[in-house]
């Protein structure tokens, strides 16, 4: 047996093993779920892989979904005026209603479209999914391209770079740093909102879906601690998995597409150079896997560039499409509240508004204190960032709810109230996007800044407030915008939790919302905090945040 061979079988049998393994469990073990209309899951643990696997299935089809819709949304929005008048707005506001306002499109579309089958309900919550991974894909695709180098655009505009070659040589590289640090995040999102998107209820309707989510908001409902920490040691231990061979890897070969002039040859990740040595690998990556993955991205290519050659009809398009919505919803809205008296609940929601208000600002403005020194003392260590970021995507990963435990113990230990406990939780929701786009901003520095830094003698404080916070200035903003939004959303898990088979919650929007959501099913008080806390993300976002935008997008870009 040569050397070569003697490399590349462990590897091979060892990828073998676990292709048969994984289809093993996806035939045998699911032939004993239990149907996704069942009062309850089966809490045997040994189907917790096959929940698993069921779990990233629809986290892998949404992730794909929100990436190609992310990679079209924001270049449109950064390439036409008109339609970032209509697509930045948009993204603003839906990314801040909660999981719980997609539910009646979910409920009532998908569901109703395939007539109630097991198919329409994983349309659903695949859905419910990506509407928690699309928003911060598609700002950090919009926060690349409009800070890209004028130098560059000149430079491709002059080599004619159009259509395909365009997105190949120069869209797609420009994002790639910025894509892969919201990937992780919001891959980690996928993870922290399963529990609401795995089990869909609305009013009478109610569906199980079996996952990791499901068995994981089953067990911290009812207080079954052991099965809690079974489900979040099978979490944890996917989500690091995840990290060491997916997310990791991407984020070591994001570094060659920053815009550094040092001609360093760019790292090939561990994970890359293992696999290189198994003979199964290169024979699939040479005859199958390369072809198809360059016929995919001229493919895309193509359909990207397409609606760049139309925005303003598209962006038109678009516009009537969203007016014709909104004339069909306001119409929904006005049977809604004429055809029986407004509840009670309804007069209560301005003020359960303005505490949601004050939890989610605070959370924001927390998540911006811890996330920015953090990424100071980490960005230039690789080995201590990549730790930061596997710790990061492992906490950002686990659901709020799981959290409350320990929040619990703080709580009675510190005296503290349950006010003080939503806010940390609502910082569970917020400090992850802050984090995730800081890091992606400090890892864009360029050696040649930190350079001449260093001849000018700025260190410290100096180096600081020249050259660190200045440079990672636009990812901030994009991290807080996405953050606000988050926080939100994550309102919905802070001011409602049951654990233990108890009730903790506080006034705010976000309890209201759960308990007409899950308790009354009473669609006024939900149609009515769905739409006050649009027009307060819509009011604060024309006021502070849309400006805040343009003027960092345009002071400080780092120009070539």
């Amino acid at each position: 047996m040569d050397r070569r061979l003697k490399r590349s079988l462990p590897i091979d049998l060892g990828l073998a093993g676990l292709a048969g393994f994984a289809l093993l469990l996806a035939f045998v073990g699911s032939a004993h779920l239990r149907p996704f209309d069942a009062p309850e899951l089966d809490p045997s643990p040994l189907l917790l892989p096959v929940y698993t696997l069921r779990s990233l299935a629809r986290l892998t089809v949404a992730y794909l979904a929100a990436v190609l819709l992310a990679l079209a949304t924001g270049h449109l929005a950064a390439r036409s005026a008109l339609a970032r008048r209509l697509i930045l707005p948009t993204l603003d506001v839906l990314q801040s209603v909660p999981i719980l306002g997609f539910f009646p499109a979910a409920v009532g579309v998908f569901i109703g479209v395939f007539g109630g089958s097991a198919l329409g309900v994983e349309v659903a919550a695949i859905f419910l999914i990506f509407t928690s991974m699309f928003w911060n894909l598609a700002f950090g695709v919009y926060e690349s391209l409009i800070t890209v180098p004028e130098e560059v655009k000149l430079a491709s505009a002059q080599f004619g770079l159009r259509g395909p070659l365009r997105w190949t040589r120069l869209v797609l590289p420009a994002v790639v740093p910025s894509l892969v640090y919201n990937s992780i995040l919001s891959w980690a999102n996928g993870w922290y909102f399963l529990l609401a998107s795995e089990i869909i209820a609305a009013g009478p309707a109610r569906y199980t879906l079996p996952g990791l989510g499901s068995y994981l908001g089953e067990a911290i409902g009812a207080g079954r601690n052991d099965q809690m920490l079974l489900g979040l040691g099978a979490l944890v231990l996917v989500v690091v998995t995840m990290h060491l061979l997916v997310w990791s890897p991407l984020e070591t070969w994001a570094e060659r597409f920053h815009l550094d002039e040092t001609g360093d040859h760019p790292r090939t990740p561990r994970i890359a150079r293992l696999l290189k040595r198994s003979r199964i690998v290169r024979s699939l990556g040479r005859r199958v896997l390369f072809p198809l993955a360059q016929q995919a991205l001229i493919v895309a290519a193509r359909l990207l560039a397409m609606p760049g050659r139309i925005s303003p009809l598209l962006a038109l398009a678009a516009g009537l499409a969203v007016l014709g919505l909104a004339g069909r919803g306001s119409l929904a809205l006005y049977r809604l509240f004429t055809e029986r008296p407004a509840s009670e609940e309804v007069l209560r929601i301005p003020l359960s508004l303005l505490f949601s208000f004050g939890r989610v600002s605070l959370g924001v403005l927390l998540a911006v204190c811890l996330a920015v020194p953090l990424a100071y003392l980490s960005f230039r260590r690789l080995r201590l960032r990549q730790a930061v970021l596997s710790v990061l995507e492992v906490l950002g990963a686990i659901p709020a709810t799981a959290f409350f435990p320990l929040i619990a113990v703080l709580m009675v230990r510190l005296e503290l109230g349950m006010n003080v406990g939503s806010i940390l939780l609502v910082l569970t929701g917020t400090f992850f996007y802050v984090m995730f786009n800081v890091l992606s901003g400090a890892a864009g520095i360029t050696k040649e800044m930190n350079e001449a830094a260093a001849v000018l003698g700025l260190r410290g404080p100096r180096y600081v407030a020249r050259v660190f916070v200045p440079a990672i200035l636009p990812s901030l903003v994009t991290g807080c915008v996405t953050a606000w939004g988050g926080g939100w959303n994550a309102i919905i898990f802070s001011e409602y939790v049951v654990a233990g088979g108890k009730l903790h919650s506080v006034r705010g929007i976000g309890a209201m919302l759960d308990q007409a959501t899950y308790v009354t099913g009473d669609s006024q008080v939900i149609a009515a905090s769905l739409l006050s806390m649009v027009a307060l993300v819509v009011l604060v976002n024309r006021l502070f945040w849309d400006p805040l935008y343009r003027y960092v997008g345009a002071r400080y870009k780092i120009d070539a």
